[in-house]
Parts: C-alpha cells; sequence; structure tokens
C-alpha cells in the first residue's frame, strides 16, 4: 500500500511539472520553438537507432551531447524566465470582460482603425492570442493603458515618437507601443512597406492577429498565419469579431452589433 502511494505521488509530480512546463512553452514563441527543435532531435535519434544509420547517429549524439549547453547559453534568457515563472507562488486569475465592456473596445478599436485609415495615418496593431507576446512587448515602450480610440490617434500620429512601430493589445489593454518585429523573408510586392512585412513577419511565428493601415493607400489589411487580406471598412467590425472571438459565447449579441 505504501509503495502503491509512493508511486502515486511520484506519476502525479512528474505529470504536475510536464503540464506546467508544456504550458509555458505554448505560451511563448521562443521556448516552443526550442521544445520543437528537441523533439525533432530525439525523434531523429530514435530512427537512427532503428535503421542502424551509423554516421548519422554519430552526428546525432555530437549534437545530443553539445545541445545542452549550446540551448544553455543560446535561451538564457528565456530558461531565467522560465525559472523565475516555476518560483512564484502568486497563481494569476484572468480577467473576465462584460459583453457590454467588449462591445465598449470593439466600438474604440473600429472608431480608430476607421479614422486612421481615412485619414491615410500608417499604424500596426497587434492583438495577442494564445501565444504570449511578453518578448515583443519588451522591446517596445510600455503603456499598459484602456483601450481608447484617442490614444491610438496620439500614438500613430507622426508628430509623436512612438508611431514607428507596433502597438500590442493583451486582453483589454494596450500593453506597449513602438514594439520591434521581425520582417518577413516572403517576396512582396514594392507596394508593401515596412509596417506590411512586419505584419507578416509577425503572423509567421505566433499565432496574434496584426492591423495594418497603410499610410499611402489608408488600405486595413490582416495578418494572421502569414498571410495579408485586405479588409474594406464596412467588414471591419465583422472581421474584428470573427478573428478575436470575444462574443463566442454569446453570438446572438455579437451578431446583433455586426451590421
Amino acid at each position: 500500500m505504501i509503495n502503491f502511494i509512493r508511486s502515486a505521488i511520484d506519476l502525479i509530480a512528474v505529470w504536475f511539472i510536464l503540464y506546467y512546463l508544456i504550458s509555458m512553452f505554448k505560451t511563448n514563441m521562443k521556448t516552443m520553438q526550442l521544445f520543437k527543435g528537441v523533439l525533432f532531435i530525439l525523434i531523429v535519434k530514435v530512427l537512427t537507432s532503428l535503421l542502424g544509420l551509423t554516421t548519422l547517429n554519430y552526428l546525432v549524439d555530437s549534437i545530443i551531447n553539445w545541445g545542452v549547453l549550446a540551448i544553455i547559453i543560446i535561451f538564457q534568457p528565456e530558461i531565467r524566465t522560465l525559472l523565475e515563472k516555476m518560483g512564484q507562488t502568486k497563481l494569476e486569475v484572468k480577467k473576465e470582460i462584460s459583453n457590454d465592456e467588449k462591445e465598449r473596445l470593439m466600438d474604440e478599436l473600429v472608431d480608430a482603425i476607421s479614422t486612421l485609415a481615412k485619414e491615410q495615418t500608417g499604424a500596426l496593431i497587434t492583438f495577442e492570442r494564445g501565444q504570449s507576446m511578453i518578448d515583443y512587448i519588451n522591446t517596445g515602450t510600455k503603456i499598459n493603458a484602456d483601450i481608447r480610440s484617442e490614444l491610438f490617434l496620439t500614438i500613430f500620429w507622426e508628430g509623436t515618437p512612438l508611431h514607428d512601430g507596433a502597438t500590442i493589445i493583451q486582453g483589454d489593454r494596450v500593453a506597449c507601443a513602438a514594439a520591434f518585429y521581425p520582417p518577413t523573408n516572403k517576396e512582396l510586392s514594392p507596394k508593401y512597406g515596412a509596417r506590411h512585412r512586419a505584419a507578416i513577419g509577425i503572423s509567421e511565428i505566433t499565432d496574434s492577429l496584426t492591423v495594418v493601415v497603410s499610410e499611402e493607400t489608408g488600405t486595413i489589411s490582416f495578418a494572421t498565419n502569414g498571410e495579408l487580406r485586405k479588409i474594406p471598412i464596412k467588414e471591419l467590425r465583422a472581421s474584428l469579431v470573427n478573428e478575436l472571438q470575444w462574443f463566442k459565447s454569446s453570438d446572438e449579441g455579437g451578431q446583433a452589433h455586426e451590421s
């Protein structure tokens, strides 16, 4: 009986640690890439052993032997962050937003993006979804402000030092402005500038939604999954509702405001 209890505690502890680590991997782009890389190497190791590929197996063993040291050096900031999170005892409670508040936020966003488009003011607004954007928030100027149309118009006004770069939204808060994104390596038409390249770039490595307003034409575009698509102003609200899924649990309420 004692051995059974000991084994049960052991399994539960291992399951809890693995679950906690995987949860952190899923919400951080860089650590998720690290996890995929390690998993790929392990799969190759198994295959080379089963198929008797001696030379390739030797190379994989070398990578594994030196890989731990390389990971520690290359991913030092991420490993430190993970250890800090594991040491935190405070539980984060996700804030629930009422439908009335969601409607207000949507009104502010639609008003801001529409005004930026009509005035042909270039803008880059990213919505954090499943994966954490903290790595990119740290590259910008942290704001932690309420979502207001006037705030976006001020940030992207060409006379402000924050108009270059992206503004990132976490939940119902504006997390930062002037964030930097790595541009895509795709071949794009010359009509697309730095904002569009940055929007596609961030959509290739995170599950975020990025709204781009062209300063040349005032065109509104959504960047997701490495692709860019134009959104007419009259379809902006419905498209945001569909992408953000804020009204998923109350479709009737959301549809009533889409028209």
